[in-house]
């Protein structure tokens, strides 16, 4: 049997020494989380500025293994009217899964750095205000249902807006994590 080795050698952070943080391992359900993230993004800017053309994430949906082809219309269909109501399909089920990654991600984070950790749950508690706001009966939509559900702009605008939840639920992803991409501008 092999003896482990002696880390004796490493400096013990003592006053004035930088204690380095542990480095991140991500939990499996991050991928996951960053798609549905994205993907509710890309349909906000999309009813937005309907003239540009959305980018597909179908290729990520395909690896990441998730059998559901009807997400890749959530940008093509993402609607305004004009009073400012933004209806994007399939909104009950992508926050739906955006809550369900939330908790393994949250407590990942919070073995590297709690107060990301607690911020993490507190967005997973709003996304479940919001879907339980918006149906009133369940937590999660199992499968995607197709209709027009417009909800107030406003309300959109602070989930998925530039400084909405979505963006800080990325942001501190991306702190605890890394190797996430910066592109929150609209």
């Amino acid at each position: 049997m092999m003896k482990p080795e002696s880390t004796s050698f490493l400096p013990s952070p003592s006053a004035g020494e930088i204690n380095l943080p542990r480095p991140a391992v991500p939990p499996p359900a991050l991928p996951r989380l960053r798609y549905h993230l994205e993907l509710l993004k890309a349909g906000y800017r999309q009813a937005l500025r309907p003239d540009v053309q959305a980018p597909s994430q179908r290729a990520e949906r395909i690896a990441l293994g998730i059998d559901r082809p009807e997400l890749d219309t959530i940008p093509l269909w993402s609607v305004r009217r004009s009073d400012g109501a933004v209806a994007i399909p399939f909104v009950e089920f992508v926050l739906g899964e955006i809550h369900r990654g939330l908790e393994p991600v949250a407590r990942a984070a919070s073995a590297i750095d709690p107060r990301a950790g607690v911020r993490l749950r507190e967005g997973r508690r709003l996304v479940g205000r919001i879907l339980l706001a918006m149906d009133g009966k369940r937590q999660h939509c199992s499968i995607p249902r197709l209709g027009d559900l417009f909800l107030p702009g406003d309300l959109v605008a602070r989930i998925c807006g530039p400084d909405g939840l979505l963006r800080r639920l990325r942001r501190d992803c991306d702190a605890v994590f890394g190797e996430g991409d910066t592109e929150w501008r609209h």
